[in-house]
Protein backbone atom coordinates (compact mmCIF):
# COMPACT_ATOMS: atom_id res chain seq x y z
CA UNK A 1 0.00 0.00 0.00
CA UNK A 2 1.37 3.69 -0.88
CA UNK A 3 -1.63 5.80 -0.75
CA UNK A 4 -5.03 6.23 1.21
CA UNK A 5 -7.74 8.35 -0.17
CA UNK A 6 -8.71 9.58 3.94
CA UNK A 7 -4.90 8.81 5.36
CA UNK A 8 -2.68 10.34 2.31
CA UNK A 9 0.73 8.59 1.48
CA UNK A 10 2.21 6.18 3.51
CA UNK A 11 5.78 7.54 3.19
CA UNK A 12 7.49 4.64 4.69
CA UNK A 13 6.89 2.55 1.91
CA UNK A 14 7.76 4.70 -0.64
CA UNK A 15 11.43 5.00 1.16
CA UNK A 16 11.58 1.16 1.09
CA UNK A 17 11.10 1.32 -2.42
CA UNK A 18 14.12 3.72 -2.45
CA UNK A 19 15.70 1.22 -0.78
CA UNK A 20 15.40 -1.91 -2.79
CA UNK A 21 15.98 -2.87 -6.76
CA UNK A 22 12.28 -3.07 -7.56
CA UNK A 23 10.04 -1.98 -10.49
CA UNK A 24 6.16 -1.06 -10.27
CA UNK A 25 4.80 -3.73 -12.70
CA UNK A 26 0.98 -2.80 -11.74
CA UNK A 27 -1.45 -0.72 -9.17
CA UNK A 28 -4.61 -2.00 -7.89
CA UNK A 29 -7.30 0.44 -6.02
CA UNK A 30 -9.17 -1.35 -3.48
CA UNK A 31 -12.20 -0.16 -1.50
CA UNK A 32 -11.55 -0.29 1.84
CA UNK A 33 -14.44 -1.13 5.03
CA UNK A 34 -12.97 -1.27 8.55
CA UNK A 35 -14.64 -3.30 11.26
CA UNK A 36 -14.28 -2.98 15.47
CA UNK A 37 -13.19 -6.55 16.51
CA UNK A 38 -13.17 -7.05 20.30
CA UNK A 39 -13.23 -10.65 22.22
CA UNK A 40 -16.31 -12.69 22.72
CA UNK A 41 -17.84 -10.88 25.91
CA UNK A 42 -16.93 -7.71 25.71
CA UNK A 43 -19.23 -4.70 24.85
CA UNK A 44 -18.05 -1.96 23.40
CA UNK A 45 -19.21 0.47 25.94
CA UNK A 46 -16.31 -1.72 27.72
CA UNK A 47 -13.90 -0.57 25.28
CA UNK A 48 -10.73 2.09 26.07
CA UNK A 49 -8.19 1.65 23.93
CA UNK A 50 -8.16 0.36 19.85
CA UNK A 51 -4.96 -1.29 18.08
CA UNK A 52 -4.58 -1.38 14.37
CA UNK A 53 -2.31 -0.15 11.70
CA UNK A 54 -1.80 3.74 11.63
CA UNK A 55 -3.47 4.49 8.13
CA UNK A 56 -6.59 2.63 9.72
CA UNK A 57 -6.60 4.61 12.54
CA UNK A 58 -5.98 7.21 10.29
CA UNK A 59 -9.12 6.39 8.34
CA UNK A 60 -11.09 5.78 11.37
CA UNK A 61 -10.28 8.93 13.61
CA UNK A 62 -13.95 10.42 13.62
CA UNK A 63 -15.24 7.15 14.98
CA UNK A 64 -13.15 6.78 17.57
CA UNK A 65 -13.05 10.35 18.94
CA UNK A 66 -16.48 9.95 18.92
CA UNK A 67 -16.91 7.21 21.29
CA UNK A 68 -13.76 8.00 23.43
CA UNK A 69 -11.64 5.15 22.37
CA UNK A 70 -8.00 5.66 22.18
CA UNK A 71 -6.32 4.65 19.43
CA UNK A 72 -2.86 2.50 19.84
CA UNK A 73 -0.90 2.07 16.40
CA UNK A 74 0.63 -1.71 15.69
CA UNK A 75 2.60 -2.87 12.81
CA UNK A 76 -0.64 -4.51 10.99
CA UNK A 77 -4.49 -4.85 10.94
CA UNK A 78 -4.81 -8.50 10.57
CA UNK A 79 -1.88 -9.02 13.18
CA UNK A 80 -3.73 -6.69 15.64
CA UNK A 81 -6.65 -8.95 15.52
CA UNK A 82 -4.36 -11.75 15.90
CA UNK A 83 -2.85 -10.25 19.19
CA UNK A 84 -5.76 -9.42 20.98
CA UNK A 85 -7.22 -13.12 20.31
CA UNK A 86 -4.15 -14.54 21.40
CA UNK A 87 -4.12 -12.74 24.48
CA UNK A 88 -5.38 -14.66 27.76
CA UNK A 89 -3.26 -12.27 29.64
CA UNK A 90 -2.71 -8.63 29.49
CA UNK A 91 1.28 -9.74 29.35
CA UNK A 92 2.02 -8.70 25.98
CA UNK A 93 -0.06 -6.40 24.68
CA UNK A 94 0.56 -2.17 24.93
CA UNK A 95 0.51 -0.81 27.93
CA UNK A 96 -2.83 -0.05 29.71
CA UNK A 97 -4.41 -2.89 27.11
CA UNK A 98 -6.19 -5.91 28.09
CA UNK A 99 -8.80 -8.18 26.26
CA UNK A 100 -11.24 -6.64 28.52
CA UNK A 101 -10.82 -3.20 27.21
CA UNK A 102 -9.65 -3.32 23.84
CA UNK A 103 -10.58 -3.50 20.09
CA UNK A 104 -9.04 -4.12 17.17
CA UNK A 105 -9.94 -2.15 13.89
CA UNK A 106 -9.15 -4.43 10.94
CA UNK A 107 -11.17 -6.43 8.16
CA UNK A 108 -14.19 -8.98 8.83
CA UNK A 109 -12.23 -11.75 6.97
CA UNK A 110 -9.59 -10.92 9.80
CA UNK A 111 -12.73 -11.07 12.59
CA UNK A 112 -13.71 -14.53 11.28
CA UNK A 113 -10.28 -15.72 11.10
CA UNK A 114 -9.33 -15.19 14.72
CA UNK A 115 -12.71 -15.60 16.10
CA UNK A 116 -13.21 -12.41 17.66
CA UNK A 117 -16.80 -9.77 17.95
CA UNK A 118 -17.90 -7.56 15.02
CA UNK A 119 -19.21 -4.69 17.24
CA UNK A 120 -19.25 -2.51 14.03
CA UNK A 121 -18.81 -2.66 10.52
CA UNK A 122 -18.11 -0.04 8.20
CA UNK A 123 -16.41 2.55 10.58
CA UNK A 124 -14.30 4.56 8.24
CA UNK A 125 -15.05 8.07 7.88
CA UNK A 126 -15.97 8.37 4.56
CA UNK A 127 -17.03 5.97 2.47
CA UNK A 128 -15.33 6.65 -0.53
CA UNK A 129 -12.45 4.73 1.60
CA UNK A 130 -9.43 3.80 -1.07
CA UNK A 131 -6.57 2.55 -0.38
CA UNK A 132 -3.55 2.38 -3.90
CA UNK A 133 -1.81 -0.90 -3.89
CA UNK A 134 1.41 -1.90 -6.31
CA UNK A 135 2.63 -4.49 -7.24
CA UNK A 136 6.50 -4.91 -7.27
CA UNK A 137 8.51 -6.61 -9.05
CA UNK A 138 12.26 -7.75 -9.61
CA UNK A 139 11.67 -7.24 -13.73
CA UNK A 140 9.97 -4.32 -15.55
CA UNK A 141 7.19 -5.32 -17.99
CA UNK A 142 8.41 -2.07 -20.32
CA UNK A 143 8.43 -5.12 -22.95
CA UNK A 144 4.85 -6.23 -22.47
CA UNK A 145 3.11 -2.85 -23.34
CA UNK A 146 1.66 -1.53 -25.97
CA UNK A 147 -0.21 1.94 -26.80
CA UNK A 148 -3.31 0.36 -26.00
CA UNK A 149 -2.57 -0.61 -22.77
CA UNK A 150 -2.55 2.87 -20.02
CA UNK A 151 0.53 2.80 -18.15
CA UNK A 152 2.24 5.62 -16.04
CA UNK A 153 5.85 6.24 -15.03
CA UNK A 154 7.22 7.13 -12.01
CA UNK A 155 10.40 8.92 -11.19
CA UNK A 156 12.13 10.25 -8.16
CA UNK A 157 14.81 12.68 -8.04
CA UNK A 158 16.95 14.87 -5.60
CA UNK A 159 17.31 18.67 -6.26
CA UNK A 160 19.59 21.25 -4.98
CA UNK A 161 18.71 23.59 -1.89
CA UNK A 162 19.04 26.73 -5.00
CA UNK A 163 15.96 29.34 -5.67
CA UNK A 164 13.74 27.92 -8.51
CA UNK A 165 15.23 24.04 -8.64
CA UNK A 166 11.56 22.61 -8.23
CA UNK A 167 10.40 25.36 -10.76
CA UNK A 168 12.87 24.14 -13.33
CA UNK A 169 12.76 20.49 -13.18
CA UNK A 170 8.73 20.30 -14.20
CA UNK A 171 9.20 22.74 -16.66
CA UNK A 172 11.10 20.02 -18.25
CA UNK A 173 8.01 17.89 -18.41
CA UNK A 174 5.69 21.06 -18.73
CA UNK A 175 7.23 22.05 -22.29
CA UNK A 176 6.78 18.42 -23.48
CA UNK A 177 3.27 18.38 -22.77
CA UNK A 178 4.07 15.73 -20.21
CA UNK A 179 1.10 15.59 -17.53
CA UNK A 180 1.31 14.20 -14.29
CA UNK A 181 -1.06 12.36 -12.06
CA UNK A 182 0.62 12.60 -8.86
CA UNK A 183 3.30 14.83 -7.42
CA UNK A 184 5.20 14.10 -3.73
CA UNK A 185 7.60 15.85 -1.78
CA UNK A 186 9.31 15.04 1.11
CA UNK A 187 12.21 16.07 3.31
CA UNK A 188 14.97 13.19 2.90
CA UNK A 189 17.26 11.63 5.76
CA UNK A 190 20.90 12.13 5.42
CA UNK A 191 21.01 8.08 5.28
CA UNK A 192 18.57 7.70 2.13
CA UNK A 193 20.09 11.06 0.50
CA UNK A 194 23.66 9.43 0.71
CA UNK A 195 22.27 6.26 -0.78
CA UNK A 196 20.55 8.24 -3.49
CA UNK A 197 23.56 9.66 -4.62
CA UNK A 198 25.27 6.36 -4.09
CA UNK A 199 22.70 5.08 -6.74
CA UNK A 200 23.37 7.89 -9.14
CA UNK A 201 27.06 7.26 -9.32
CA UNK A 202 27.16 3.18 -9.85
CA UNK A 203 24.41 4.49 -12.31
CA UNK A 204 26.94 7.39 -14.25
CA UNK A 205 30.12 4.78 -13.97
CA UNK A 206 28.04 2.03 -15.70
CA UNK A 207 27.25 4.20 -18.31
CA UNK A 208 30.94 5.40 -18.94
CA UNK A 209 31.67 1.82 -19.39
CA UNK A 210 29.32 1.65 -22.12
Amino acid sequence: PVENSLGGSIHENYDLMLRYDLTVVAEHECRVSHCLLAVPGVAQKDLQYCLSHPQALAQCDNYLRANNITPVPLYDTAGSAKLLMEQHTDRDLPDKCTPANTAAIASDLAGRTYKLNCLDKGIEDDDSNFTRFLLLGRAGVSQYLNKKIPSKTSIVFTLPNTPGALYKALACFSLRDVDFSKIESRPTSASLLNYLKFKSQLGSNAHKKK
